[in-house]
């Protein structure tokens, strides 16, 4: 092998533990405990109460106001 080659070599290694590193280190740093699903829940629920309520009652008519303002 030439100088050149070997060069090339030890100046790779660096790089390429940084270029795994960094990423690991920044997720390692501030990891995600728990995600946060609860704006999906209360928008499943609310979907669930416009199933279950019949057309024409105040419930109805809430709950799709609520659906139509969180879209």
């Amino acid at each position: 092998m030439t100088a050149l080659v070997l060069a090339s070599i030890l100046l790779t290694i660096p790089f390429l533990v940084a270029f795994i590193a960094v990423p690991l280190w920044l997720t390692l740093r501030r990891p995600d405990s728990v995600p946060d699903h609860s704006q999906a829940h209360a928008y499943l629920r609310a979907r669930q109460a416009l199933k279950l309520a019949p057309a024409g009652t105040a419930t109805a008519a809430v709950v799709r106001a609520q659906l139509t303002k969180a879209a």
